[in-house]
């Protein structure tokens, strides 16, 4: 029963243990406390904005935001994720998690946040009641690399039938096949053009974070290498792969990529691949190809089951980007599983017009949650 003194409060040090398990219960994900730590509390901006909310000693509620240095326009701003929002299932249905939105919104807002965005399916709806402004969603292309695990997952988790089976199983195979045959023929790199293997991100990415804001204006995380190390290299339990693009020795693009396996809520346990974050030069779009066939060796190699890439249909790059991927074979998975993303202005330094506009983004899935 629901006590009549529930508290809203900030975060306070221990609340880690009590929201591991409120994750539990609304996520079926169970998170490591330095799993947590580095997100909520090691950014390189400084902690997360946090409010709970508490009922006979237990957090039945949660929102926070994640500080990340954005670009906006020709300055940058500090913008909030939105992450592990999440309300107790039976204290749903009585207006408690707008009451908590809100105080986070406007403490956030005093704390110098002027925006805040989230992609997630499971509170998309809630934050476009608490004034988010919904985009278009990010797109998945696939490619099966072992198309009878697959299908025997989707036909476990009760997502198609056996009957669809039938059907499915030999078209993922024709798809997979494509897919190695296109590989095994990839072009090797321009002349000039080199792909390296990187363990961390040096110096040299910030001095090529400086040239593409001056070419591109758009709204983006600012890649610096503090930002780009936090995210990647010291995620515990990370396994990324970092390739450099270089023309001639000089820095000039980058791709991340990495496999998951999870379960959770998904309903199926697959090894997929991803890209996680990418970035070059409008002088040098020639090294998107090779950084892209560099990536898929790598899922190969540790035997993904299947590879998924999401764009953004009208971000900066996703024409070239979404050509490269059929190009290699990947097919579009026509809308299912995409990704809602929406936007909040939280200060008035900040247009809605302009950040509800697609096309003024750069969306990668650096943007996403811990899990890509």
């Amino acid at each position: 029963m629901i006590s009549n003194e529930l508290i809203y409060r900030g975060y306070q040090q221990g609340d880690e243990r009590l929201l591991k398990e409120l994750c539990i219960q609304v996520f079926n994900e169970e998170r490591s406390i330095p799993d947590w730590q580095w997100e909520f509390m090691d950014t390189p901006e400084g902690p997360s904005n946090i409010r709970v909310i508490e009922d006979k000693g237990a957090i039945v509620g949660h929102i926070a935001l994640i500080p990340i240095r954005f670009q906006y326009m020709d300055k940058e701003i500090v913008v909030g994720k939105s992450e592990d929002s999440s309300l107790r299932e039976d204290y749903r249905g009585k207006r408690l998690f707008g009451k908590l939105e809100h105080q986070c919104f406007d403490e956030a807002a005093e704390k110098g946040y002027a925006a805040s965005y989230s992609i997630s399916r499971t509170a998309n709806d809630v934050h476009i009641k608490a004034g988010y402004h919904p985009l278009k969603p990010i797109e998945g292309y696939f490619v099966p690399l072992r198309s009878d695990q697959v299908v025997s997952e989707l036909k476990s988790a009760g997502i198609i039938s056996g009957y669809q089976a039938w059907f499915a199983r030999p078209l993922l195979k024709v798809i997979e096949r494509r897919f190695r045959r296109r590989l095994e023929r990839a072009e090797s790199p321009p002349a000039g053009i080199t792909i390296e293997r990187m363990t961390r991100f040096t110096t040299e990415f910030d001095d090529l974070w400086r040239r593409f804001a001056c070419q591109n204006r758009v709204i983006t995380i600012k890649r610096s290498s503090a930002y780009l190390n936090w995210r990647f290299n010291q995620k515990p339990n990370n396994e990324y792969e970092i390739y450099a693009a270089r023309c001639k020795g000089e820095l000039v693009g980058y791709l991340v990529c990495t496999s998951v396996k999870r379960k959770g809520n998904f309903k199926v346990d697959l090894k997929i691949g991803v890209t996680s974050d990418f970035l070059f030069l409008n002088s040098h779009q020639e090294v998107l190809a090779p950084l892209i066939y560099r990536a898929a060796n790598y899922w190969v190699e540790c035997q993904c089951d299947v590879v998924i890439n999401w764009v953004h249909r009208d971000s900066l790059y996703a024409p070239k980007m979404i050509a490269q991927l059929k190009k290699l074979g990947l097919v579009s998975m026509l809308g299912k599983y995409s990704i809602p993303i929406s936007v909040r202005a939280l200060r008035d330094e900040v247009s809605i017009d302009y950040i509800a506009n697609e096309r003024n983004w750069f969306f990668t899935l650096a943007f996403s949650g811990r899990w890509a």
